[in-house]
């Protein structure tokens, strides 16, 4: 069927719902998309997000693009502009899973976030973004692992939802029944894969867009039931971060994947772009068993991903490594990994094991600042928003969250259409982030939205943006 997702709320179907044990939002079986007749497609034509010398010129209040607009880390700077005076490495070329010290130390990030060696059967090949990540792990659930359904717990940002189809997979979504909570809690999920038949569960942690994040110990209930069923897991962890700020919470994935032996049926999607604010470059990096990772050497034989700022890149996911490990009392980089990294010249074990110091503390309390400014961004907008803000979700790390808001058009498309023309803002309903957009209108109260609001940007720009939402609200309030 194809979803028409720019259909007012009053004239799409509602979401299934069903009775197994307990409620639960099941959205219907999704097997084409229209995207042109999107809604999020749609808008995005109306709001020419493109037009950056709009933006610059403080003409488009870009409240909810998803992209972290603050400064990245001196580190990342400082490899740009070597690479600009040498521009020799911007013509550099690696083999098609990527430069070996950046998949060592993405190995090496990740063993840092679950505080005991990852001696774990697994590898990690460099992806061009997270998005092509993504691509490849259905891919490969397809092709190799005959893989035919998918559930997709919770909202997603909607290369999802197109990655699941271009594989040649279906999917369902499901929302958690609660009030003002959209990701699905254990028996949620559980009642929907038995529901749907699917095989492949897609997890965000946190969620793009509602910041929710499971607790370690659901995570952890969440595995034990496809290991039950035998099921894979596709984990979307690029908004997950370690950053020494008492307002990111870090979910320790790897431990429940070691108690459960589940590394062989669980792919990893992360990346820095965002989080480090520098989208542009493109890096991201997948990671699973060995299978997965010769199945995309297979599949990128001949290119390989961008090269540019190697050396920031590395010192990054070291340097955050390091961080990790000292808040936990931890040891260095474990012998397990250690042993896998044998074929690395001296210069790239001494990056990954931090021998020198000089710039880590710079880094440290650059990545304070930036998740400062997002807290206190968020924590402005909870403090001017209201009265005209109905109800928020949690921004546990990320930044993105989900706001409700009362709105003078009830049908989402309009509403955007409206909000942009009268005072420029360029924001996301909800309905963006299903395919099934019954699920939506079914989770919002009748004469509000819920909209996602990026906290990522500069003070001044951000308080602009959240002055032209409320001037707009007041003038139809």
């Amino acid at each position: 069927m194809t979803t028409k997702n720019h259909q007012s709320a009053a004239s799409v179907r509602i979401g299934q719902e069903i009775r197994i044990g307990q409620e639960i939002r099941l959205g219907q079986e999704i097997r084409e998309i229209s995207w042109n007749d999107s809604l999020i497609h749609r808008l995005e034509i109306h709001h020419n997000t493109v037009d950056y010398s709009s933006y610059q010129g403080g003409t488009v209040h870009m409240i909810s693009s998803g992209v972290n607009y603050l400064r990245p880390p001196s580190v990342i700077l400082r490899s740009i502009a070597e690479d600009a005076r040498d521009w020799k490495y911007i013509n550099c070329y690696c083999g098609p899973l990527g430069e070996s010290i950046l998949r060592s130390g993405a190995l090496v990030y990740e063993e840092s976030i679950k505080g005991s060696p990852l001696d774990a059967p697994v590898d990690a090949a460099l992806t061009v973004g997270a998005a092509e990540g993504v691509r490849l792990s259905f891919d490969f659930l397809r092709r190799v692992r005959g893989a035919e359904k998918v559930l997709v717990a919770g909202p997603q940002y909607s290369i999802v939802h197109q990655t699941i189809l271009s594989a040649g997979l279906t999917f369902r979504e499901v929302f958690a029944s609660r009030d003002g909570v959209f990701l699905p809690g254990p028996a949620e999920i559980e009642a929907a894969l038995d529901a749907s038949g699917a095989t492949v569960l897609f997890l965000s942690e946190p969620n793009n867009p509602s910041g929710e994040q499971h607790s370690a110990e659901e995570f952890d209930e969440i595995v034990r039931i496809l290991k039950e069923r035998g099921a894979h897991l596709v984990l979307d962890k690029v908004s997950a971060d370690f950053a020494a700020h008492p307002d990111v919470q870090v979910l320790n994935y790897g431990a429940a994947l070691d108690r459960h032996d589940y590394w062989h049926r669980t792919l990893v999607v992360d990346g820095l772009a965002k989080r480090r604010a520098v989208s542009g470059l493109r890096f991201g990096y997948a990671m699973g068993s060995p299978e997965f990772i010769e199945f995309i050497e297979n599949q990128r034989f001949g290119g390989c991903p961008p090269l540019v700022a190697v050396s920031g890149i590395a010192r990054d996911l070291a340097y955050s490594a390091h961080l990790r490990r000292q808040q936990l009392g931890a040891g260095g980089v474990s012998e397990a990994l250690w042993r896998r990294f044998k074929g690395l010249n001296d210069a790239s074990r001494e990056l990954l094991a931090v021998s020198d110091t000089s710039e880590v503390e710079e880094y440290r309390l650059e990545l304070r600042d930036m998740y400062q400014t997002i807290a206190d961004n968020r924590r402005f907008a909870q403090q001017n928003l209201p009265p005209r803000q109905l109800a928020a979700t949690p921004l546990h790390a990320g930044f993105n969250y989900l706001a409700c808001i009362p709105v003078p058009d009830a049908d989402p498309l309009a509403f955007g259409r409206r909000l942009y023309d009268e005072v420029r803002v360029s924001c996301f309903p909800l309905a963006c982030f299903t395919a099934d957009t019954g699920l939506a209108s079914a989770k919002s109260p009748a004469g509000a939205n819920w909209l996602r609001i990026t906290c990522a940007s500069d003070r001044p720009v951000f308080e602009g943006q959240i002055e032209a939402l409320r001037t707009f609200l007041a003038d139809h309030a």
